[in-house]
């Protein structure tokens, strides 16, 4: 399937697929991973406080390495207040940041209920739209996009009316994930309502939910006529995803996924750098939970996960992985060297 290129505004995609940002997760280290394996058209940072970020009530740790980092990159934001919010935007200008994104799809209770942002906005079209006409003028000639979902209920589905008031307002394109608010992961993604959404703007549209594999994503751009797919959960515990995707979108042949051999190496490169970085034995905490979504299906991986997941620094960390990470099988008739 040879979908076109996808651009944002001016910024122009080598392949039309993105990586989700994803809170506690898509950190710096991964993020280097995830681009190291390619096929990954854009990544962004973790969610960031525009208001907490300006105010200084947050450390913007999140930001970090942002300027030096290689690009595409975008930086997602949320608030409910277009002053900082347009005042973000103008900093991240100044970090060298490729897209500003609008998160108004966060479904936490926190961020829907004590700050009524995120999804909560999905109810006030008017008020989206003042915010990313604010983003607007704070990112200059920097693309701003908005993040948003079907609804902040499912019998509320606003999804079109909030896209076209971001678009209106300078939105350079709208990524859909197709459940509202209320619904959890366990309903399956509503393709047709990214679809609606696809027809009631002109700007570019990127579908996110339920991408798991190259065969997912070729279904979801066929069935939403979407511009480019977004990549979330699948990518925490298979991050070469992105390279299936973008061969099966060049109508090339899906190279397989790494071995557990491979695998193993590849989560081992993975922790050294997060302890190179952060330090021991912060870093080896900070990397049971990615640890812990390796493997995925995988027989054995029980075992691995519930030793990982009590690592206490980097020694015992790779002990772990030396003793409990399932190894790739041997060739029928061939023994395995001691």
């Amino acid at each position: 399937m040879q979908n076109p290129p996808l651009a944002i505004g001016p910024l122009r995609l080598a392949t039309p697929v993105l990586a989700a940002p994803i809170a506690g997760f898509t950190d710096y280290v991964f993020r280097s991973l995830v681009r190291e394996l390619g096929g990954c058209g854009l990544l962004y940072t973790e969610m960031v406080s525009a208001g907490g970020w300006i105010d200084g009530r947050i450390e913007p740790r999140r930001l970090r390495g942002v300027p030096e980092e290689a690009k595409p990159l975008g930086v997602q934001l949320w608030d409910r207040s277009p002053a900082p919010l347009e005042e973000a935007a103008r900093r991240l200008v100044d970090m060298d940041v490729s897209v500003v994104d609008l998160n108004f799809g966060c479904p936490k209770r926190r961020i829907m209920g004590k700050h009524a942002a995120g999804a909560q906005l999905m109810r006030d079209p008017t008020t989206v739209g003042r915010l990313v006409a604010a983003t607007v003028r704070g990112a200059g000639a920097t693309p701003v996009t908005a993040k948003i979902r079907l609804g902040p209920t499912s019998a509320d589905a606003t999804a079109g009316a909030v896209a076209r008031a971001a678009a209106d307002n300078g939105a350079r394109a709208i990524t859909v994930h197709g459940r509202s608010a209320d619904q959890s992961y366990g309903i399956r993604c509503h393709r047709e309502g990214i679809a609606a959404v696809v027809d009631a703007v002109d700007v570019p549209v990127i579908a996110n939910g339920d991408i798991s594999d190259a065969g997912s994503a070729i279904e979801t751009l066929r069935e939403t006529g979407a511009a480019g797919v977004m990549v979330a959960r699948a990518a925490l515990h298979k991050p070469w995803v992105f390279s299936q995707i973008a061969a099966a979108l060049r109508d090339e042949a899906v190279p397989p996924a790494p071995s557990l051999d491979e695998q193993r190496v590849l989560l081992l490169r993975h922790h050294a750098a997060v302890v190179d970085r952060e330090g021991d034995p912060h870093g080896t905490v900070l990397m049971r939970k990615f640890a812990c979504r390796y493997l995925a299906g995988v027989a054995g991986s029980r075992t691995f996960r519930e030793h990982v997941s009590r690592a206490a620094d980097a020694a015992d960390f790779i002990r772990i992985v030396d003793r409990f990470f399932p190894r790739s099988c041997p060739p029928s008739g061939v023994e395995r060297a001691a």
